[in-house]
């Protein structure tokens, strides 16, 4: 989990995580591509990149099983939005949550990420995974005040 302080406006969250998302680095949106093109070898599917997103999409036309980004939507709230992809090596589960009032008067975000590995291919693709997701998911909350 990580966590930013930050006061936010009462919008779905499935907006911050599409802004989030359509402001990944460069250099993580190529190493998306360069994922895609290595895990189809294994018969894995390709994800696309992070950075396709339709931010003009309005939250009410989202119902869970819509594709948001390369994740899918299991359900969404004002205060959180809960995606998931699932392939057959493993899923991962995102969640943007914004928590209730601290003593300062702000809202703390938090993003989590679960990933749950189906099998040894799964285990295998998280070992030079797990250290990216590490510096990209602070890295990625961090741009949140951009949104």
């Amino acid at each position: 989990d990580f966590c930013l302080s930050r006061g936010l406006g009462d919008v779905y969250k499935r907006q911050h995580l599409l802004c989030l998302m359509s402001q990944t680095p460069a250099w993580i949106d190529r190493l998306m591509g360069l994922r895609n093109r290595v895990v189809q070898l294994f018969g894995l599917k390709d994800l696309g990149r992070l950075t396709r997103i339709d931010l003009s999409r309005p939250d009410e036309a989202y119902q869970p099983g819509d594709r948001v980004g390369i994740f899918t939507l299991i359900s969404q709230s004002p205060d959180e939005v809960l995606v998931v992809d699932r392939d057959k090596h493993l899923d991962v589960h995102l969640s943007l949550n914004r928590l209730p009032l601290d003593a300062e008067g702000r809202r703390p975000v938090v993003l989590s990420t679960v990933v749950h590995p189906h099998n040894r291919l799964g285990r295998l693709y998280m070992l030079p995974v797990a250290p990216f997701h590490r510096i990209i998911a602070p890295m990625t909350l961090a741009t949140i005040n951009n949104c």
